[in-house]
This record gives C-alpha cells, structure tokens and sequence, in this order.
C-alpha cells in the first residue's frame, strides 16, 4: 500500500509571511585564516600586528569584491583576524582597548589618535569607508579594570571576543563582547551582563552575536523576540558537527525556526572541521549559492553574496488540526524494538527502518515522535530517534530532538556515525514531535555524490516538518531540534 497523502497540519495560529518592499546585497566571507604555527609564545605587539595585517589584506580583497558585487554589508568570522589556540596570556598582544560607541561618536579611519594601540580598528574603519560598506568583523578586547572591581582578573583587564561594526563612512557603530563561551574559550571572560547589541542600516536593523551564542535563549531569542530584530550578523567558529549539528545544516534551521535572515560567516579550516557559510532566508536557504560547504584539504575560503528580500510577518487566524491517524498504513521491514543510538554525544532512543514506506512512532521522556513516509531505502539502513535530555557534549543545554539519519556503514552500530554517503530517495514525509516549547528548527540535509546540500522545499508547521514533493538529494539527516530554555541548567 503507498502513502499518497502526506501532511501534518497543527492546531493554532500560523504566520504567514510576504516579502516588504526592500530588499538588500549582503555578503559573507569565510576566512582561511593565517596564524602563528607556535601559539605557546607570547609575542610582541607589532609581530602580532603583522599577523593580523595578514589577515586583514585578505578581508579588504574580499570587501572590495563584495561591494564590485553590490553588497551592501559583509561579515567575516569568529577568529578571523588571529585564528585559535590561544592562552589568556598569548593572547593579550592580538587585543586592543575598543571604546562604547554609545558614550562617544568615533571615526577610527578619520581619527584614530584618541586611542592608543587601535591599528585594527583603524584599518576596518578606513575598509568600510574605502567600500562603502557596513563591515562586521570579530576581534580581541582588552577593556582595564581596578584592584576595587572583586572581578578584576590578575592582569587588571578583561580580555572578551569583539564583534564590532563599521558603517559606510567608517564611523564606529557598535561593539558586542561574547556572552556565551565554549568551554575551551579560557583565553576570554565571560561579560558580567549581556550585551544586547543592534546597528540601523537604510535597509534594515540588525543584531550580532557569535558562535555559541545562538544556542542560547540570551542574547539571541531576547534580541529577536523583544527587540524585533529580522537581521542577524553573526561572526562564527563553528566545528562542523555531523549529523545534526552541520554549520550549514542548523544555521540555515535557526533561520527559518526564528523567521530571521542570518548572516552567518565561519572560519576555513577544515582540517580542523571548521568550514560552512551562508546568507540564511526565513525560508533556510532561497537561491542556489547563498551558502558555501567545502570541506576538501585543499580548498579555500569563500565569499558568498546574495540579495535578501526582507519578510514581514502577519498573524494568521486559521485554524488547523493535527492527525497521525488519517492514513492507515501498512508498513512492512524491520520489527526491531527500541535501540540506544549516540548522536552527537547524546543518547538517543530510536527504532530502525529500511522500509520504502510506512509510519514511525518513538519515544524518550516527554517526547514522542511521529512520521508518516514514502520512498525508496530497501538497500540502506535509517534511524528514527529521540531524545529529550541535557546534551552534555562540547556545551551543556536541554535539548528536544527528533531525528531520521542514515547509517553510515548500513549497521545498528553505526546509526549516528557521521556521514556523507546515501543513495535513497524521499518522496514524501510527515514529520512531528510533541515539543513543549515554541522553538523548533528544522533541518532536511542531503547529500549529491558526497556533497553536502540543504533543502529548502518543505513546510514548517510549529512542530512539525512536511515533505511533499520529493527531495532532490539523498537524505543523510531529517529532524527537528527543539530548544526549551526555560529547562537549561
């Protein structure tokens, strides 16, 4: 018996969005980022600024390209200026003393004399300046503080990982110093409050933050929700994590669980598993070439550029009903209970298919998860997992996840091993969870000879992911990652 209708439609209002009358060129660079072999070295200032110089050539490259190209505003990486590994003390020649462009209106490109040891910020002002272009860029802070702050560190400063931003004239826009740190992030403190930081351009306001912090409730969802930011800059140094935590695979689901445009530029360096960019719609991705996934040894850093049509949102007042029962299906294959699969460091209750058609159901905790498909996976092997827990790995936060991965060797054991080889196909899915949380990401990742690629037609519903019109790759992971702040601990 074949599936041939396949749909989840939830009970509540949906958004409806339409595209505003703006629209806008942005670009993102995704940096090969040049630094020192030896970073156990303390070095002198001026050879820590012929490092960064190195690194800034390149970015006015790319700057001008960009702007050749008609973007209006381009974001480089987390790291970008002086790459990784550092310690709290090698470190501290990369920094510089960077003001509250809030007490004071500051062209660095025009004046730089007012602060000593400013050369980076200088030479970003007279970048955006010479492009006429908003520049956002990732750099290293020192702000002093005294023996009377009980917080002051041994060295009398804070040192924190800067996002700053530049207008078109080279003013000094905004500065964000990063809330949330990874674990292995010693060389920088953590900010006593959050930062909540946004810019105005003629074509939109934005946000920035960085890295991790998009996993976090503050300052994104804040700056989001309360804010009502549509536009986000985001500097990042993003491990790519398969099968789920994929830089271009939940970035572009952030986009489109948040309705944002994200701007997110990563770092190149794939031998260390840092790569994947791209210019997310509300929709995840909208034109082929808006992201940039390369993980070769040999390949370079990218400039991506692409035109975003802003979304207004409208509240919608339908009404909908949900049903995992409008179909009766027979499904036929493996009849194996429940297994314990580790994804991403969490372990996750699944069941395994290598049915062409069928209904799933399995649960963990408070969540069940629920799929309706048709397809074509006779000779592979697929999990269908969830998980409802602390993930624990890498960052510690509570998680909600649905999940349909492939097998990498076609095994049990081998059910959430990344990997980047499939040869099924997906005609049609529907996909749910019973999340207890709004805040759901969507994410379908396929692969096309051993490249990865997103997928942008489907349909989200709050909790569910709709597939109905075949996918163009084979399908290495379909989930739904669902964060519930209000249970991080």
């Amino acid at each position: 018996m074949k599936l041939t209708v396949m749909c989840f439609i939830l009970l509540g209002a949906s958004k409806t969005f339409v595209h505003s009358l703006d629209s806008y060129r942005a670009a993102v660079y995704e940096h090969n980022v040049t630094f020192p072999a030896d970073r156990t070295k303390i070095l002198p200032r001026d050879e820590a600024l012929q490092v960064m110089k190195k690194n800034l050539v390149v970015y006015s490259q790319q700057a001008k390209l960009a702007s050749d190209k008609e973007a209006r505003i381009i974001v480089f990486p987390e790291y970008g200026l002086f790459g990784l590994g550092w310690t709290r003390q090698t470190i501290a020649p990369y920094l510089e003393y960077i003001p509250d462009p809030k007490s004071q209106t500051w062209n660095p490109c025009d004046k730089p004399a007012p602060f000593n040891s400013t050369e980076i910020q200088h030479m970003l002002s007279c970048m955006a300046k010479d492009n006429s272009l908003y520049i956002v860029a990732n750099m290293g802070a020192r702000q002093p503080c005294t023996i009377s702050d009980p917080k002051c560190p041994i060295d009398h400063q804070y040192q924190y990982s800067a996002n700053v931003v530049y207008g078109p004239n080279g003013d000094f826009l905004a500065r964000y110093f990063k809330f949330n740190l990874y674990s292995d992030e010693k060389q920088f403190d953590k900010p006593e409050q959050i930062n909540l930081t946004t810019f105005e351009t003629p074509f939109g306001r934005f946000g920035t933050f960085s890295s991790l912090d998009i996993m976090y409730h503050d300052p994104a969802i804040t700056l989001i929700e309360k804010m009502n930011i549509t536009n986000i800059a985001y500097p990042t140094a993003w491990i790519d994590e398969l099968p789920l935590l994929s830089a271009i695979e939940f970035h572009s689901a952030f986009a489109e669980g948040m309705h944002v445009n994200l701007l997110a530029a990563n770092l190149h360096l794939p031998s260390a598993g840092y790569h994947g960019s791209g210019l997310y719609w509300p929709t995840g991705t909208s034109i082929d070439g808006m992201y940039y996934y390369n993980d070769s040894l040999a390949s370079n850093g990218s400039l991506v550029v692409g035109t975003f049509n802003p979304f207004i949102f409208l509240e919608s007042n339908d009404t909908r009903t949900k049903s995992l029962d409008a179909l009766s299906v027979k499904s036929e294959g493996i009849r194996n209970k429940a297994i314990t699969v580790k994804i991403n460091g969490d372990l996750f209750t699944a069941i395994l298919t290598r049915d062409s058609y069928g209904k799933l159901h399995v649960c963990q905790g408070s969540l069940c998860c629920d799929a309706l498909f048709e397809g074509e996976f006779s000779s592979e092997l697929y999990a269908f997992g969830a998980f409802d827990g602390i993930h624990t790995e890498g960052d510690r936060y509570y998680l909600q996840a649905c999940v349909f991965i492939k097998c990498a060797n076609n095994t049990p054991e081998s059910c959430g091993t990344p990997t980047k080889v499939s040869s099924s196909y997906m005609s049609k899915m529907s996909f749910y969870g019973n999340f207890t949380t709004k805040y759901v990401f969507p994410e379908v990742l396929v692969t096309e000879n051993g490249v990865l690629e997103l997928v942008t037609r489907y349909w989200l519903y709050q909790n569910a992911v709709i597939i109905d019109v075949g996918l163009y790759g084979s399908p290495l992971s379909i989930s739904i990652f669902s964060r519930d702040y209000s249970h991080d601990n």
